[in-house]
């Protein structure tokens, strides 16, 4: 790609000469300095990749400035525009911030510290080139004078065409793939297909409480510790992560549901590992819950052409996220739909226990969960085996609206299965004065759920 051009509208001298010495010498840019006409005309013919424009000019003149940079970006990118102004004058730049400005520069500049202007003018350039290189990409238009390798200060910024891993981490090759496209100069704006897929969602439980005790810095260190550990299970199970949502996490099953709860149950087991090895170093340990639930979704492309994106929707996404959610409610690890069970092979090995029907947040559909308790504690896991019929007896009665004697019943599983959870939630939400608040001639033996 040709030397990028920063033309700068307007100040002193000396900060023009600063700052073109300064960007000489790190021979990154061509730096002109130009009229407001002839500045409004060079935007116009896009031969300009950065302009600086000195905010203590006329603000009609800022005012033409900022209107001609956004009214003249073409489709593979605008040409961004950096404010110059004193320290006094930040109110004037913040204004033409919302106006469209990129970012600021504070002057007078600094000779002895370059690099307090010039790594602005850096970043710019590089999210210019960016925008550009994403969007061809993406379109399928390619610049036959440029190379598919982005430099800034002559350092590469992407990888060449014959090195498609770079970007299949950001979209998954398994994308790519379902939308019957061999590489990302294929993809379309608009290009969708319908596919039936098992959807995964984890998060860690109270994140919010732990990252508040965290640098930001810590928060992301932690972070990419964390996913590091748990989400090579999902790709060793055939299943390719979608998005990442803080500390959670959206992945896609598109082979048979059994590959997905596999993976829910070894990233549990991983947990362990993990957990064991946060004591070591002083840190308490973490819960994660997943949620799991199969249907029929949409993958494809939304946005528009400057910025494109994957995604994936579908009503069985959302479910599959409140699924997650109810694991806070039970106090369990992982949760499944009845669709994923469904889908199991006769004859599977999974420790599967049916917690009746549940009407998610918003929806006014019933659900049937499972509870999977492979990954408990081995003792917890034998008591909810041997206490799994009478557990299954509690939510007959529960379905029919005989409370009084699902209530028993959940009182006995929870007193001979100590820390089952579940067994005492229902219990609970068998007591007469939670009984009372129910509409019992409206009760269709589905448990409503509060939480997201």
């Amino acid at each position: 790609m040709a030397s990028a051009r920063v033309l700068q509208v307007g100040g002193s001298e000396a900060d023009q000469r600063t700052l073109q010495a300064a960007l000489r010498s790190g021979d990154i840019a061509e730096f002109v300095v130009a009229p407001v006409a002839e500045a409004i005309r060079q935007v116009s013919a896009q031969a300009v990749d950065v302009l600086l424009v000195d905010v203590m000019q006329s603000s009609a003149d800022v005012l033409n400035l900022l209107r001609a940079a956004a009214s003249n970006a073409t489709e593979n990118a605008r040409v961004p525009v950096l404010m110059t102004a004193p320290a006094e004058a930040l109110d004037r730049v913040h204004a033409c911030l919302q106006r469209g400005a990129e970012d600021y520069l504070v002057t007078p500049y600094d000779a002895q510290n370059p690099l307090l202007a010039t790594r602005r003018v850096e970043l710019c350039l590089l999210r210019r080139k960016l925008r550009l290189f994403s969007v061809r990409m993406l379109s399928g238009v390619k610049d036959p004078n440029e190379t598919a390798v982005l430099q800034v200060n002559g350092k590469t910024g992407a990888a060449e065409e014959d090195k498609p891993e770079a970007w299949t981490r950001f979209v998954p090759r398994e994308f790519l793939d379902n939308l019957d496209r061999k590489s990302m100069d294929e993809i379309q704006l608009g290009d969708h297909v319908q596919r039936e897929m098992t959807v995964f969602f984890s998060d860690i439980r109270d994140f919010t409480f732990l990252s508040e005790q965290l640098t930001p810095r810590e928060n992301f260190s932690f972070l990419t510790n964390y996913l590091r550990h748990v989400n090579p299970v999902i790709r060793a199970r055939g299943g390719f992560i979608d998005k990442y949502m803080g500390d959670g996490v959206m992945a896609l099953f598109p082979g048979s549901p059994e590959s997905a709860l596999r993976a829910g149950v070894d990233m549990q087991k991983q947990m362990v590992q993990y957990n064991e090895g946060r004591k070591r170093a002083g840190y308490a340990p973490i819960k994660v819950g997943i949620g799991l639930h199969r249907g029929t979704l949409i993958m494809g492309t939304i946005g528009e052409a400057e910025r494109m994106h994957t995604t994936v929707i579908a009503d069985a996404v959302n479910l599959a996220s409140r699924i997650e959610g109810m694991t806070k409610t039970f106090g369990v690890q992982l949760l499944v739909s009845g669709t994923v069970v469904d889908g199991l092979e006769p004859g599977h090995q999974f420790k599967l226990r049916h917690l009746g029907a549940v009407k998610a947040k918003g929806k006014t559909q019933s659900v049937e969960i499972f509870e999977c308790y492979d990954a408990d504690p081995a003792e917890l896991a034998e008591r909810k085996d041997i206490t799994k019929e009478l557990f299954d007896a509690g939510m007959a009665e529960f379905r029919k609206g005989l409370f009084l004697s699902a209530g028993k019943i959940f009182a006995r599983a929870a007193e001979r299965c100590e820390g089952d959870t579940v067994a005492a939630y229902y219990r609970d939400r068998c007591t007469l004065e939670v009984v009372s608040k129910r509409e019992l001639g409206k009760f269709d033996g589905a448990e409503k759920m509060e939480v997201k």
